[in-house]
């Protein structure tokens, strides 16, 4: 037997391992064993996967869509990361719908944090106030758009707002610069300014939590004629710091109802 031939024989044995093949110890069960036994497997990986679709919709069709408020932030964040992954795996028009509604509702409460906390900035004079001016590159549509809203809003409210600015003596060169503020807001938009001296009703400073003079805000007489007061800013306040905080707390932190 020639080298070459030998060297292959025993190439071949080592590369099929004939001697630990199980084939060879399994050989009496038939030619189809291991034919069979794929079969087998497969099965039982069809019987897994919809055991696990099955266990899927159960999770899926159990999510409370109507009340997502009452889960946890940990709840909602692990059902939402497992919905997640159900509908990419399984994007049917069920679980896409189910996803889509809980991303809805996330984005919603998004918003109302972001609004509650503007308006939280804008009532309370220890918090940084935001700066909600949004011109900063002269006059184009958006703008023109904006003052025809402004002229709009204070002209349907000239019967039930008013401003109201706490004022002091100690600050009188401050007061002089707000006035002439709201003298030009006055002249713009035909509305009433009132001003109020602390030094003399000391009582107003408990009663509003004034802490610095002036104090910047308005008086709003609702549909059932109570008044209304909000903080529009602390402090010497600009123009548009004073209409744009006006028209945004009067949208967002006065109830539907009152208005």
């Amino acid at each position: 037997m020639s080298i070459a031939l030998i060297s292959s024989l025993c190439y071949a044995n080592e590369y099929f391992n004939i001697g630990k093949n199980d084939f060879f110890s399994t050989s009496k069960r038939g030619w189809h064993y291991f034919e069979k036994d794929d079969v087998n497997k497969s099965v039982n990986l069809e019987e897994r996967k919809k055991e696990i679709d099955k266990q899927d919709e159960v999770f899926m069709s159990s999510i409370p869509l109507n009340s997502l408020e009452n889960l946890t932030a940990e709840e909602f964040t692990q059902t939402f990361e497992k919905a997640r992954k159900i509908a990419t795996m399984k994007p049917t028009k069920e679980n896409v719908a189910i996803l889509q509604k809980m991303n809805k509702w996330q984005l919603e409460q998004s918003e109302k944090f972001a609004m509650i906390w503007q308006v939280n900035l804008l009532e309370n004079p220890n918090l940084e106030f935001p700066e909600l001016a949004s011109d900063k590159f002269g006059r184009n549509d958006a703008l023109i758009q904006r003052d025809k809203k402004v002229e709009q809003f204070f002209k349907s409210h000239k019967d039930n707002l008013a401003f109201v600015v706490f004022m002091s003596k100690f600050n009188e060169n401050t007061n002089i610069k707000q006035k002439d503020i709201y003298d030009t807001i006055k002249r713009q938009y035909d509305v009433t300014v009132e001003y109020i001296d602390v030094d003399i009703r000391k009582d107003l400073i408990k009663t509003f939590k004034l802490e610095t003079t002036p104090e910047n805000f308005f008086i709003y007489k609702n549909s059932k004629g109570e008044a209304i007061w909000k903080r529009i800013r602390a402090g010497l306040s600009n123009k548009d710091d004073i209409i744009n905080n006006t028209i945004f707390l009067f949208e967002n932190a006065i109830l539907e109802g009152d208005k």
